[in-house]
Formats: C-alpha cells, structure tokens, sequence
C-alpha cells in the first residue's frame, strides 16, 4: 500500500495526493488542509490525485467535498486537478459522488485518468 499522503512534485510543478484504502473523516480532512498548505506555499495551482487504491469515502469526507474542498481549493490557487481513477468498484463510486458536478461549478476543471503518467502530461499542458 502507498499510504495516504500528500507532497509537492518540484519537478512538475503539482501538489500530489495519495488516497490510499479507507480514508475516514479526520484523515481525509487533514489531507485536505495539507493540499491547501501545499498549493499556498509553492503558489500551486495543478493538483494530481492518485485514488488508485481507494476503496472507499466516508459519507461526511464526501460531503465536505462537496460543501467546503473545493471553494478553499479554488480559494488558494487551485486551477486543474487530475485524477488517477480507482480499480476498486466502492472507491469509484465514492470519488465520482464527491467530486459531482464541481467541475462545472467550483472553477476548477477536471479531468480523469488511468494512469499518473496520463494525468501528470495533461496537468503539464497547462501553464
């Protein structure tokens, strides 16, 4: 297992989160404030997002998603996010729910991947 975690990619100019298994609550709300640090910090504004072995998303997780991630994302620089797609049916199923409609709405553009190396080279095509 990765871990979940959170890094800045020097090299390619993106805050990197891993979610990793089960994220409950708490841990998927201090990874979220360390995203924030992240991208204030470096004055970030691409996020990568391997959910690749979530398996699953708290209800309140994606709530908070949903009512607060985003506009505090966008709020400290966040312009586009990419995502490595989970394997795992649930982890899937959850991601999507929480991240519904906020391509559309949250000023962030969205895009979804199979592969890191798919996401990092689309995040790299914008300035």
């Amino acid at each position: 297992m990765k871990n979940s975690s959170v890094h800045y990619d020097q090299e390619n100019k993106i805050v990197k989160a891993i979610f990793d298994g089960f994220i409950n609550y708490e841990k998927f709300r201090e990874l979220g404030d360390s995203i924030f640090d992240y991208l204030k910090k470096n004055k970030a504004h691409k996020q990568l997002n391997d959910t690749s072995t979530l398996k699953v998303l708290t209800q309140d997780a994606q709530k908070y998603v949903k009512d607060e991630w985003f506009a505090n994302a966008r709020r400290n620089g966040l312009k586009y996010l990419a995502f490595v797609v989970p394997g795992d049916v649930f982890g899937k199923v959850s991601m999507e729910s929480a991240n519904s409609d906020k391509d559309s709405t949250s000023g962030v553009e969205i895009k979804y991947f199979d592969s890191e190396n798919k996401a990092i080279a689309w995040l790299n095509s914008h300035d």
